[in-house]
């Protein structure tokens, strides 16, 4: 069966993957600290995120089978929203550089955000 591919669009709302992995601040922290400061900061990150207009679609963390600071590859979770324009992209990944309750989150974690489209083999 012949499949026909089609110039690509950019559609709205945008889908962005974010790929994330925990640094070496992360593996520092006390776990008191972990507890009490940085996951209550990045729980806060995703609200914050949600009031900007994000959407979560899937996430996956591929901690199953492996240990420690990754490597290769250098991402262990991938978080997939739909956001309405690539402004809040940019601004979902400054707020992980913000200060707030004496935590930034780049201090113990990196994130890359990635662009694109649904797969059109997979979603129409």
């Amino acid at each position: 069966m012949a499949v026909e591919f089609k110039a690509p669009e950019i559609p709205v709302p945008h889908r962005v993957i974010f790929l994330g992995a925990s640094t070496a601040g992360w593996f520092e922290a006390s776990a008191e600290d972990r507890r009490e400061k940085v996951l209550p900061r990045m729980k806060r990150l995703f609200a914050d995120w949600s009031d900007m207009g994000a959407k979560v679609l899937a996430t996956l963390d591929d901690d199953l089978f492996m240990v420690g600071e990754p490597s290769t590859p250098d991402f262990t979770w991938y978080l997939i929203f739909e956001v309405p324009d690539q402004r809040t992209i940019a601004a979902m990944i400054q707020c992980v550089r913000q200060e707030i309750d004496g935590v930034r989150l780049d201090r113990y974690m990196r994130l890359e955000a990635r662009t694109g489209r649904p797969f059109f083999l997979l979603e129409s």
